[in-house]
């Protein structure tokens, strides 16, 4: 059992948990299995059983506060840097699932930032941006401020301002 009540883990999809408990629990009526009971630190009426025996591929411990520091570090500073899209929209859904789903920080990262300054060039040319990808881009920040956030011990208010200055800082050094 590689995690312990108490510890913070991220749940895939979900975001930052607590470990509540490490039980068993009969789902299907009839056989016990080993169960991390979870808590989601952004909502305490929801709960979480994710067994045991796959919670290696659904839970990861969070970042260090070095990772997260060299993730914003190496956020794109330009569209042309962040090379995330394609004009075809069931191609750019099928993208965005594919990233979403799994838990590669940098392509997230990229996937914001490419979002974000693909929101800044259409709001520019006095153009909508897509609700497909304006969905996206806030679930994905969703996620990732969150960790940042109680890694940093920075509050989740803040978080975006902190981030936005650091990147900011890095560009003109």
């Amino acid at each position: 059992m590689k995690y312990k009540a108490g510890e913070r883990v991220v749940y895939k999809n979900v975001g930052v948990c607590q470990v509540v408990s490490v039980e068993e629990q009969s789902m299907d009526g009839e056989n016990e299995v080993l169960y991390y009971k979870l808590k989601p630190v952004a909502d305490a009426n929801s709960t979480y059983y994710v067994p045991v025996a796959s919670g290696e591929e659904k839970l990861r411990y969070l970042l260090s506060k070095e990772e997260v520091l060299e993730l914003i570090d190496t956020m794109p500073k330009s569209e042309d840097e962040a090379k995330i899209w394609s004009n075809n929209r069931r191609e750019r859904r099928e993208m965005y699932t594919q990233i979403l789903k799994g838990d590669d920080l940098k392509a997230i990262v990229q996937l914001i930032s490419g979002l974000y300054f693909r929101k800044q060039a259409t709001e520019a040319r006095k153009k909508k941006f897509s609700s497909m990808d304006e969905s996206v881009m806030k679930s994905a920040e969703g996620r990732m401020l969150q960790e940042f956030s109680i890694v940093l011990e920075i509050p989740l208010e803040d978080i975006r301002t902190f981030i936005d200055e650091r990147v900011n800082r890095n560009t003109t050094e």
